[in-house]
Order: C-alpha cells, then structure tokens, then sequence
C-alpha cells in the first residue's frame, strides 16, 4: 500500500498542511517528508478518535487538537476507523453531556427514594391508630369480597385469640381463608388473614400462638402500614411518571397483593422477637415460634411451590437460631395452656 497524502490541521483555525501517512502495528505515522527521514509523527492508533464529516473521517490525534482529513475513497479510510473502533470524536465531546444526563438520574433516584422511604415514615407518623384501624378495615373489605372464608374456622381460632393479650391498641380479628395455601398475613390496624393449609400443618397450639403473636407483632409495630404507604407511594410516582390515573385501583391492588408483598429481614426479626414476647407475657413458652419454623421449613423441603408463608416470610437459618436462643431462656417456663385454649385447639383439627 503507497503511503497517501492527507491534510493535517494543528487545530480547528490552522491552516492544513499536506503530510504522508503510513501504519505499522497499528500506529500511525506521519511526516513532512516522503521518505519519513526527518519530523515524523507517530500515534498509536488505540489512542485516536474519529468523527465522520461529508464522507471523510477527521482523524484526531490522542488528547491534542491536531488531526487529519481521510478520505472515504482512500485505502487507508476503513483501517483506521476499524482499528480505533468505536471510541470516535462525537464519544469524546459528548462527554460534555454526561454530567447534566449524571444529574437527572441523581434526581430521579432521589425523587423514588424520597417516594419509597421517606413518604411512607411520613405517612405512618401523621396516620393515628383510629385512622389506621378504619384504613385497615378499608383494605381488608377490597380483599375479602373474592375470598372463600371457613367461618367455622374463623369463629374458633377468633375465641382462641380472644384469650391471648396480642395488642393493647389493636382490635385483633381473625379471619380463616379455605385454602391450601400455606400463608398467614396482616392488614393495617388489626386484621389478621390466615388460611386453612398453614393451620393444617401445625401440630400443635403453641405453634398457633406463635403465629398469632408473629402477625400481631406486625400489627402492632405498624409493619403492614409501612409496607402499604411504601406500596401505594411507589405506585403514586410511577402513575405521575407515566402520566396514568386511577388511583383506587391502586388501593385495591395493593390490599390484593399485600399476601404476597415481603418485610424486610429487619422486620421479620423484629415480629419473631416481640412475637415471642408476646407469648412470654401470656405465659406461654416461647419455643412454639421454633417449633412452627420447624415444621414449615421441613414442609418447604418437601413442596417448596406451595408455600407461601415462605416466600413472603422467608424462614432464614438466622431466623430459626435466633428462635432457638430466645427460647433457650425460658426453658423451664412449662405452664400449661388453659383448658379452653385446648379444647379450642382440639376443636379446630377435629374440623379439617
């Protein structure tokens, strides 16, 4: 290949100056001078960039200003703009957009941080127990208009309950769903949903004490409320950003989907502790939040696929040792049930 001739510009108001090319190894050389004898010039091409203008492409010389006009005729157009790849000149000065395109998105994740974490600690703070309460009641109503409830269940499980201390703040209501599902969550200010395929898995009632001081504890630490106004916030900016109405809709997605919406570790911690508190304050061991862990870890081994409660309550080994070592202190705490508590007990397996 004969070495070409191209225009070479020390900057964009020099005037050009007419100098030979020729590439070995992939770096370019240019000179004056025919022979390359004397004021050669050598780039590495890697370190060039290229813009293309009305079928030629300027050939810009590592950091400096110089370049050089190629031709797209010329033998050595598509080497050298193959070779320097995709970084070219419009890459280069582009960069100068990256610090206003850097800032929107800066904004935009704080815009969704502020919608996501700081508006629903907003909300809770300003929403009071009786708002929360009628609020729940709100939710729980959109949700249980297409569910199957097993109202004997329920009425059994809700006198069961009646006799535990769950809240000093909360009206506590119990609601069986016929379902195997194994799943149990909580509404805002009380209601609590349990269905038919967790009960049927449990062996005994201090397990069911377990999950009902587990989701009272979520109740009563206003976990659910979080959950939701984070829920419903999310949902709010994203109907804003996509400029989409209907914000009942929203409310009643939210109330449906809140079986399958997952606390955080944090708060699955704090249920189970103040869960076990609960049961402690009844005079029940504590180890009844083990034993049901047990039982539905070994029951996620066999049919993972059904499990629900899992999914949204994920049983972690952590979760499970901090169980067995809160309970290791109240190992002598043998107190037995009462008489009714049992024979509600009994009631509720003699009716699966």
């Amino acid at each position: 290949m004969n070495n070409p001739s191209f225009l070479y510009f020390k900057d964009n108001k020099s005037e050009s100056v007419l100098v030979r090319a020729k590439i070995l190894q992939d770096t370019l050389y240019l000179s004056d001078n025919p022979s390359f004898a004397a004021n050669q010039l050598s780039v590495p091409l890697n370190k060039c960039s290229y813009t293309l203008v009305d079928n030629n492409a300027l050939i810009y010389l590592s950091r400096n200003k110089d370049y050089i006009v190629v031709p797209s005729s010329s033998a050595y157009y598509l080497p050298i703009i193959t070779i320097i790849g995709k970084k070219n000149r419009h890459t280069f000065l582009n960069k100068r957009w990256y610090m206003p395109a850097g800032g929107l998105l800066l904004l935009l994740i704080i815009i969704y941080l502020f919608f996501a974490k700081v508006v629903p600690v907003v909300v809770v703070k300003c929403i009071s127990v009786k708002q929360e309460i009628k609020l729940g009641n709100n939710f729980y109503r959109s949700f249980i208009t297409e569910a199957e409830i097993d109202t004997s269940q329920s009425i059994i499980i809700q006198k069961f309950a009646d006799r535990l201390h769950l809240s000093t703040q909360y009206p506590i209501r119990i609601t069986v769903l016929k379902d195997t599902i194994v799943n149990a969550f909580a509404f805002p200010g009380g209601h609590i949903v349990i269905y038919s395929g967790i009960l049927s898995k449990m062996e005994n009632p201090q397990e069911l004490v377990a999950l009902l001081a587990h989701e009272s504890s979520h109740v009563n630490n206003r976990h659910s409320l979080q959950l939701l106004s984070s829920n419903i916030s999310t949902a709010v900016l994203i109907g804003m950003i996509t400029q989409s109405s209907g914000f009942s809709s929203v409310i009643i997605n939210t109330a449906n989907n809140l079986r399958a919406l997952s606390y955080s570790r944090e708060l699955e911690t704090e249920a189970d502790n103040d869960g076990m508190k609960l049961m402690v304050n009844n005079n029940i061991n504590p180890i009844g939040m083990k034993w049901l862990m047990e039982d539905l870890r070994k029951l996620n081994m066999e049919v993972p696929q059904s499990i629900s409660f899992l999914s949204t309550h994920p049983l972690t080994d952590e979760r499970i040792k901090n169980a067995t070592n809160f309970s290791k202190k109240y190992i002598q705490m043998n107190a037995p049930m009462k008489d009714v508590q049992i024979s509600l007990w009994n009631e509720l397996k003699k009716g699966e």
